[in-house]
């Protein structure tokens, strides 16, 4: 009588050991599922980081290129450019730096390199032009009229 009392009981412990068995897989296959289901929205969240980084710093590459080839274009003007001249290129110079002024900080390192290399660059040319104008206002010219009454 004792054999089939044991049989029964090691049936039933194989029996258990079977489900808990079972209940494990199905556990870790959810838990795998779960976990690929959070690495894929992570990886679809950092490409959307990436595409938007990369987007913005293609467009401030953009605006500083467009901006540094209006200051080469003035940079020539400027050697020939009037007193009324210069001041509207200085004041369209310095409404185009505002603006690019308050997106440099989220510029990479080499765009904020070239950012003040351009600055400094102006800055040169505008200290030629205002010395260039100081000495054409410092100019007196006399000139002597003669009126012919006749």
């Amino acid at each position: 009588m004792k054999r089939p009392s044991d049989i029964k009981t090691f049936a039933l412990a194989l029996a258990l050991g079977g489900f808990m068995f079972a209940c494990n897989q199905e556990a870790q296959h959810e838990t795998h599922e779960t976990a690929t289901e959070v690495e894929a929205d992570v990886d679809d969240a950092t490409n959307e980081a990436t595409q938007e980084t990369n987007e913005a710093t293609g467009e401030a590459n953009a605006e500083l290129r467009d901006f540094s080839a209006w200051v080469n274009e003035n940079t020539s003007k400027a050697e020939t450019a009037t007193q009324a001249e210069w001041k509207e290129t200085e004041a369209e110079y310095k409404r185009r730096e505002a603006s690019l002024e308050a997106k440099s900080s989220t510029w990479d390192e080499k765009t904020k390199q070239e950012w003040r290399e351009l600055k400094d660059g102006w800055n040169r040319t505008e200290n030629k032009v205002q010395a260039r104008l100081k000495n054409i206002d410092d100019v007196d010219v006399d000139v002597d009229v003669k009126k012919d009454n006749n």
